[in-house]
């Protein structure tokens, strides 16, 4: 070291230079979070997949920003921000998100206020028995909304988070919903159906009268069970085909 530096003084400035530096970091951190508070209202929130989430702020907000992320898999969701929403009582804030899969997903809300303010859970939906099982009986609704919970909050930063957890609206289901094809596509599915149904027959009677007056092989009748069970599941991929076409409109 150089001459008249001594091992304590180096010490004593080390320990200035890491005060300095906790106390401007500190005065950085207060000054971009400022009134900064996180609000969890609920947690897993259920949901039926497709069915529109909503949270309706009151009043106004231009600071506004919200993000969804899926948390255990890879899921589609769609999201939409609206900052100038017009009601009956004036002019509000909503964030709303679609989730089209299943899954656990995160849903974050940044805003920032001058003035208290509150906001609206609820969900736009055609299916209540799922919400009465979820949710409660004693359900507040409004045609096909459905409010979950009311809040009021002070001013400041705000970060309100979100859990929302989506149901496939046949996964509790004990039968399985049966989607029925258009008139055309039902045509064709008949007339495949019943050709396959020919085929199957045709080869399974020749098998069975040959058999009744020469010895047929087991070979035969493998391949007899083999395309029989082939054209089963045939049936069921044209099947898939024709109800898929009708969920799309073709």
């Amino acid at each position: 070291m150089p001459r008249g530096f001594s091992l304590q003084r180096f010490f004593h400035m080390v320990i200035l230079v890491t005060f300095i530096l906790h106390a401007s970091l500190a005065e950085a951190y207060i000054g971009e979070n400022e009134y900064m508070n996180v609000d969890n209202p609920v947690n897993n929130l259920d949901i039926l997949e497709r069915d529109v989430f909503a949270v309706f702020i009151t009043s106004r907000m231009e600071n506004l920003s919200a993000e969804c992320q899926p948390l255990n898999r890879g899921g589609s969701f769609d999201l939409s921000i609206s900052t100038n929403y017009i009601t009956r009582s004036g002019v509000i804030s909503v964030v709303t998100v679609q989730l089209n899969t299943y899954g656990t997903y995160k849903l974050t809300i940044r805003l920032s206020s001058s003035k208290p303010w509150n906001y609206t859970l609820g969900v736009y939906t055609r299916n209540i028995r799922f919400y009465e099982e979820y949710w409660g009986r004693n359900l507040l609704i409004r045609g096909t909304f459905i409010e979950h919970a009311h809040f009021s909050r002070h001013p400041g930063n705000w970060t309100i988070i979100i859990t929302l957890k989506s149901h496939n609206p046949t996964s509790r289901s004990l039968i399985p919903s049966i989607t029925l094809p258009t008139p055309v596509n039902m045509a064709l599915l008949l007339a495949t159906w019943i050709l396959i149904f020919y085929i199957n027959s045709f080869a399974f009677i020749d098998t069975y009268f040959k058999s009744r007056k020469e010895s047929v092989s087991n070979v035969r009748w493998v391949i007899v069970g083999i395309v029989m069970l082939i054209s089963i599941y045939l049936a069921y991929q044209i099947y898939l085909f024709v109800t898929s076409a009708a969920l799309e409109g073709g």
